[in-house]
């Protein structure tokens, strides 16, 4: 297997994200990470705003259906598709609501085999691993560990390749089964066998990591310092839900409570938030 560098992958569609916003998000991984040879942006228009350095690369015909655009984004699984990713080459997905703050060369190098692919993993005790391919196995498909793919790690010469699978499975009429309505579940199905964890030591969500269930947890982890030492090698903080991006972190007051949809808490200050306070900062000034 190649190990000449690796690629970056992303996904934009509709009005959301603007050009601006990816172009920020491509230029933080190209400036910290090592390796990076290619920027592939899977997108539903050509965008003449883009940096020159980013690829843009039309869906796929078959991922580009308009319902695979909402609900269970299966539109992103195209991010596997052979005919836009480089060959033989380790690839790093990453949504566009990410802050990108060290060297995502990391997470691609977690990819050893061409059939390894890495996820943030579920938020429990058992995560990915030998009990729960044991559970897939026994189950015969039906329990599996679901990740999160907001940052995905994997290679162009998969085999089988997950886009691919897919599209077999839904052209013989498969689309109704759970597994293929979600693209978190799709991936985690399918690659059930080689899944591994990307480590929190690298990459975390901004709502496990920052917020937590009472007001004594947050003290107790702010105490221990525990937390502060995990962070400090972070390379990717992704900020799933509208109430943790960056432009509506900075209209808070300092020190005020951030809660998000299932009640966690955290406080917009730089002790709550540590470093990450400033980087959100000034990633809302640029994107302004």
């Amino acid at each position: 297997m190649s190990t000449a560098g690796w690629c970056l992958v992303m996904a934009l569609w509709g009005e959301k994200y603007s050009s601006k916003h990816v172009n920020e998000l491509a230029r933080d991984a190209l400036r910290l990470s090592a390796g990076c040879v290619s920027v592939v942006l899977l997108a539903d228009r050509f965008r003449d705003d883009i940096d020159v350095r980013v690829q843009q690369k039309p869906f796929p015909a078959f991922f580009g259906r308009e319902d695979f655009f909402t609900g269970g984004y299966l539109a992103k699984l195209a991010m596997f598709d052979r005919s836009v990713l480089p060959a033989d080459c380790r690839c790093v997905y990453v949504d566009l609501d990410t802050l990108v703050i060290g060297d995502l060369g990391q997470v691609a190098a977690l990819i050893g085999g061409r059939n390894d692919v890495a996820m943030l993993p579920p938020g429990n005790l058992i995560s990915f691993g030998v009990i729960r391919r044991l559970i897939w196995r026994l189950s015969r498909g039906r329990r599996f560990a679901v990740g999160n793919s907001s940052i995905v790690a994997y290679h162009s010469g998969a085999e089988p390749n997950t886009a691919e699978v897919f599209r077999e499975m839904y052209l013989r009429g498969d689309g109704a089964q759970l597994h293929m309505r979600i693209d978190d579940l799709f991936v985690s199905w399918v690659n059930q066998a080689h899944l591994r964890a990307v480590p929190r030591t690298l990459v975390v969500m901004f709502r496990r990591e920052f917020l937590f269930r009472s007001h004594l947890l947050f003290w107790l982890a702010q105490k221990t310092g525990i937390t502060a030492r995990r962070r400090a090698g972070l390379v990717a903080i992704t900020l799933n839900g509208d109430e943790c991006k960056p432009a509506a972190l900075v209209r808070l007051a300092e020190g005020a409570v951030i809660r998000d949809a299932r009640g966690r808490i955290g406080y917009w200050s730089e002790a709550g938030l540590g470093p990450v306070k400033a980087m959100m900062e000034r990633l809302a000034a640029r994107l302004q």
